[in-house]
């Protein structure tokens, strides 16, 4: 049975910029990606302060389509699955650009993802894995904020 999982970040640009720079981002990191897939950094600090790995997963992004054909999307289908590993769950949700304010948005992830291991990783996800989990798609939107409120600060000082 999956687990549900919803984690968000602040961004300091629009929802329409936001959810439009999620898709090219991602379009763009999956084109140059390794034979072995996108790498997700997996953030182990609930294990050992600073330790990481850089986990390759294959990522797959597609809009949301809204009723209002005129519209901005509203959000982004998004799933992963290991390419190297077992130990690394597949993950299927949605990324939404919720506006707060004119130039701000909340980024959020909603979606599930499924244990490895049967019994033995249903027990690991109740103890540390879903630390892990949250941490994991945490630092992903950490990364994706930051380049896109760049990105934004660089398109509105032109």
């Amino acid at each position: 049975m999956p687990r549900q999982l919803t984690v968000s970040v602040p961004v300091r640009a629009p929802r329409g910029f936001t959810i439009a720079f999620a898709w090219t981002y991602f379009q763009e990191r999956s084109a140059g990606a390794t034979p072995s897939g996108l790498p997700l950094r997996l953030p182990l600090d609930a294990i050992a302060r600073g330790l990481s790995v850089n986990e390759p997963v294959a990522v797959e992004v597609r809009y949301v389509g809204t009723r209002d054909a005129k519209a901005e999307p509203d959000a982004l289908e998004i799933s992963w699955s290991p390419t190297g590993t077992a130990a690394f769950p597949s993950f299927n949700g949605t990324m939404h650009a919720n506006a707060e304010g004119d130039s701000q948005c909340r980024l959020a992830i909603r979606g599930g993802y499924t244990p490895p291991g049967g019994i033995a990783g249903a027990a690991f996800d109740a103890v540390l894995g879903r630390r892990i989990a949250e941490a994991t798609v945490t630092a992903m939107l950490e990364r994706l904020r930051v380049a896109a409120e760049a990105d934004y600060r660089l398109r509105t000082a032109l």
